[in-house]
């Protein structure tokens, strides 16, 4: 079985990587935009294909995002994510939040 490389360190990820990343590692746009330090809006354009950030913006998400604990991957289809299972989080950052309410 072939492995799979990672994302060399130039290339930028994609949308779908940037919110399925943030989805696995259940970590709010918020948070990724404190560690990326941008805004949440430029995120949410970003993953709703609204608008595509400057490249230096994209790298900082994907920075962000792999200092929390994603890796990206090139395949055939396109760029693959991946997170530890420790650093995975079964539950989306509202229902973590609303849970630890009670």
């Amino acid at each position: 079985m072939a492995l799979i490389p990672p994302l060399s360190a130039d290339q930028l990820i994609d949308s779908v990587a940037c919110r399925g990343a943030r989805a696995m590692l259940g970590i709010s746009q918020e948070e990724v935009c404190k560690r990326a330090q941008c805004g949440r809006k430029l995120l949410n354009d970003f993953e709703n294909k609204i608008r595509i950030p400057s490249p230096e913006k994209i790298s900082d998400l994907r920075r962000a995002l792999e200092e929390a604990g994603a890796r990206f991957f090139m395949t055939d289809i396109g760029i693959a994510v991946a997170v530890h299972p420790e650093r995975a989080s079964a539950r989306s950052p509202r229902a973590r939040a609303l849970s630890s309410g009670f």
